[in-house]
């Protein structure tokens, strides 16, 4: 198999600049693979890093040291020294996200927050539509809400519009924080059912779940985090 992302001797350290500039490392030494049709899973105490490390996976945070390497064709793009603009681009057609928390244009409605993604790839209308309202009916969303704003749903409803968004496009790589934290099991299976057919179309997942009998279900490696030294 070849890997689609590499991390190679990832650092990070943040500098609480309103605490006297104390330097509190999250990073050290982080070295992972990432191949398509798998999901790895970070595994770790609270506090560990996991979190850290996905959102530098995402280029959200930047790291200190190390190669955060994605395959784009023949050729690999170190995500550490990428521009802004090639970050945007995998965005929108290589790396997909689901965090716990939906945030959106408040006037958006439920349907439309999920073709979004769809659209800004030339996907028409016509074939997005039905596929986002495939993906909020397996997820549970009742279709009284598709045409509201999600502001005024529960906490598990605007997350299952989340998931929902996040799993619109066929992206090859997906990064999952805690996407079932807020949801029963039933709504979780579901859940567990788009990561298995993600898988099975190729996607490389890397995810952080909370259940550990999630984590067994989906997991088809741990990446056990080495939590960094206060020094």
């Amino acid at each position: 198999m070849t890997a689609i992302m590499i991390a190679k001797d990832v650092h990070k350290t943040f500098v609480l600049h309103n605490q006297g500039a104390v330097q509190l490392p999250v990073l050290k030494q982080q070295n992972l693979e990432i191949f398509a049709g798998e999901c790895l899973v970070l595994n770790g105490s609270s506090g560990s890093g996991k979190s850290s490390l996905l959102r530098s996976l995402y280029g959200n945070y930047e790291i200190d040291q190390g190669q955060l390497l994605i395959r784009q064709g023949e050729q690999w793009l170190d995500m550490a020294t990428a521009e802004p603009r090639q970050i945007i681009a995998l965005r929108r057609t290589t790396i997909g996200w689901v965090s716990q928390f939906l945030r959106v244009i408040p006037r958006l409605s439920a349907l439309d927050i999920v073709m979004q993604p769809m659209l800004e790839n030339g996907i028409t209308q016509a074939e997005a539509k039905p596929r986002a309202e495939s993906l909020l009916a397996h997820l549970n969303v009742p279709e009284r809400l598709w045409h509201l704003a999600p502001a005024t749903f529960s906490g598990g409803e605007q997350q299952r519009v989340n998931i929902a968004r996040g799993f619109a496009l066929d992206y090859p790589i997906l990064l999952l924080d805690e996407p079932t934290a807020s949801l029963d099991k039933n709504n979780t299976q579901r859940v567990i059912e788009l990561i298995e057919a993600a898988k099975a179309r190729g996607a490389a997942i890397v995810g952080i779940f909370h259940d550990s009998w999630v984590r067994e279900q989906v997991a088809d490696r741990l990446h056990q985090m080495q939590e960094p030294i206060n020094q």
